[in-house]
């Protein structure tokens, strides 16, 4: 019965798929390419439109994160081998550097000979171990074992020893300086008598000096604000009965606002103890305070300040014991090679007995020691610099003194002097100065000074002299040659002997020096020097005639 259903419908689907096609084979099939007649209506009036539908705003939901990295665990199992570690023995590759050469060295030596039984013997050591750490040592021995009166009555001998060191931290410098000196000369102003001999342990005088000093100051100088202080002790005495002690303190500070003003402030104080025949236990106090302040300008400069001085010294003609003094120095260079400058001051000028016996080593005892008070001095001249090779300056001094001294022969032994102060003395110097340079090979320094003297209570400006030249000049005509010829002449002295009351004009000197050194190599040299080579028997001092021509030669180390 099922079959009999099937067979009919599969039938029907049969006879409808097989009836279709055959039915369209019956119609008239139209031809290609015919052209019918069509109308077109175009209506503008039609709008087409469509309708609205809502737009979906909802963001498409996070899908679940997708896990990229799997866990995965491992077993490690540690196995411990019984091995010791490998053990390296290294050495640093050594390798010679050789040192460079260089022309530091660490110290030089000189040995010479002359006339007069003269030895030199000087040694100057200056090691630089340490960029932070410097010292220096200095030796020298010169004598003169033989002299121009009498053979070794007038024997002369000089020895320095001297330490100096310095230790530098961060910005200022810590240093220290240690010195002695032995001076020893003969009193040899006398006239030898053939029947009388004198005997030269009689006639010698020494003159032992200690000094030391320490200090600091900043390194930097150009810095705005500079400072420095030190404190030096100094002890004399001489042969005899002279001795003085000698404690310095001096400050400065100093303020630079900008490179045309600067200022400051400098100070002395010093406390010195004299001891003499005629004196003793005396305390000599000197306090000097100097303010100042400076412009510098485009040629011009002007320092103006003060000399504020407090001293004890007890003089029969002295008024006060305080004293301010101005000063004030101006300059002005309208060129280069022409300027003109003025200056004005007043001062007290500090003496001790070791300065007058620098100045003149045949002092013996004197009355009384004194400060130089300089009520005001004038200085003014023209000054300038020609083809930056020449220097000059021309001009002229004036000032108002009050105990300003003087050397005569003493009135008990007219061979050793004495000082001699004058109540207001004025002083007119006329001076110039001339500086020559050319090219590293030649420098000519030359000076001539012409003094008169105006004196209230003495006669004449004893062992003073009236005029004075200096010519030097150096020559290095290559890298062996070192020259040096340098001329002094002095005139117009007059000498007063107070043990005879007479007066004498000494006779004018003129002495010439003359200094070669040849380096053979650049450790090893040889030199010459000769003094007094126009053969002069002049007398600086009254009886006193120096040594005639002198030469000393020796040789020089670098090492």
């Amino acid at each position: 019965m099922k079959q009999g259903k099937q067979r009919l419908i599969w039938g029907i689907l049969l006879a409808a798929v097989l009836g279709g096609p055959l039915q369209a084979q019956d119609q008239p099939e139209s031809q290609r390419g015919e052209i019918r007649d069509t109308e077109f209506i175009i209506r503008k009036d039609r709008v087409l439109t469509l309708p609205k539908q809502s737009r979906v705003f909802e963001n498409s939901p996070a899908l679940p994160p997708v896990s990229t990295t799997p866990n995965y665990s491992y077993e490690v199992t540690n196995y411990f081998l019984p091995l010791a570690p490998v053990a390296l023995e290294t050495q640093p590759f050594q390798k010679d550097f050789p040192r460079p050469e260089t022309d530091q060295t660490m110290g030089t030596a000189k040995l010479g000979f002359g006339n007069y039984a003269s030895p030199l013997i000087q040694l100057d050591l200056f090691p630089q171990v340490d960029p932070e750490l410097s010292y220096g040592l200095h030796l020298k021995h010169q004598g003169y074992y033989t002299g121009p009166v009498d053979g070794e009555n007038s024997a002369e001998t000089h020895t320095r020893v001297r330490l100096t060191g310095s230790m530098y931290k961060d910005i200022v410098e810590i240093y220290g300086k240690f010195g002695y000196e032995r001076d020893a000369y003969h009193f040899y102003g006398y006239t030898p008598q053939p029947e009388t001999q004198v005997l030269a342990d009689t006639i010698r005088q020494v003159f032992h000096t200690i000094r030391t000093q320490v200090g600091i100051r900043r390194i930097e100088q150009t810095e705005p604000f500079n400072y420095g202080a030190s404190l030096s002790l100094r002890l004399f005495d001489d042969r005899y009965e002279a001795q003085e002690t000698e404690a310095l303190v001096n400050a400065n500070v100093g303020f630079r606002a900008n490179e045309n003003l600067n200022g400051g402030i400098e100070s002395l104080l010093a406390f010195t103890s004299p001891s003499d025949v005629n004196y003793e236990s005396i305390t000599r106090n000197y306090f000097k305070l100097h303010p100042y302040a400076q412009y510098i300008r485009e040629g011009l400069q002007v320092k103006i300040g003060a000399n504020v001085i407090h001293e004890n010294d007890i003089v029969p003609n002295k008024l006060k014991e305080f004293y301010v003094f101005p000063t004030v120095f101006l300059s002005y260079h309208l060129l280069p090679e022409f300027g003109i400058y003025g200056r004005y001051a007043g001062d007290v000028n500090r003496t001790t007995y070791h300065d007058f016996v620098q100045e003149n080593p045949f002092l013996g005892p004197s009355e009384q020691l004194r400060n130089a008070i300089q009520n005001f001095q004038v200085d003014a001249g023209i000054s300038g610099k020609v083809n930056d090779l020449v220097n000059y300056q021309l001009g002229f001094k004036y000032g108002d003194f009050t105990n300003l001294h003087f050397f005569g022969n003493n009135a008990m032994d007219s061979t050793r002097f004495q000082l001699i102060y004058d109540n207001n003395a004025k002083v007119l110097e006329y001076h110039g100065t001339v500086n020559y340079t050319y090219d590293n090979a030649y420098r000519l320094d030359a000076s001539l000074h012409y003094y008169q003297y105006t004196l209230d209570e003495i006669a004449s400006a004893w062992h003073r002299p009236e005029w004075e030249a200096r010519i030097n000049n150096s020559f290095t005509p290559d890298e062996h040659w070192t020259i040096h010829a340098n001329l002094h002449a002095m005139g117009g002295i007059r000498a007063i002997n107070l043990a005879s009351d007479t007066e004498r004009r000494l006779d004018p000197l003129l002495d010439l020096h003359l200094h070669a050194d040849y380096a053979f190599t650049r450790r090893f040299s040889a030199f010459v020097k000769g003094n007094n080579l126009l053969n002069q028997r002049y007398e600086r001092f009254n009886y006193y005639p120096v040594r005639t021509i002198q030469v000393l030669g020796g040789i020089g180390f670098k090492f």
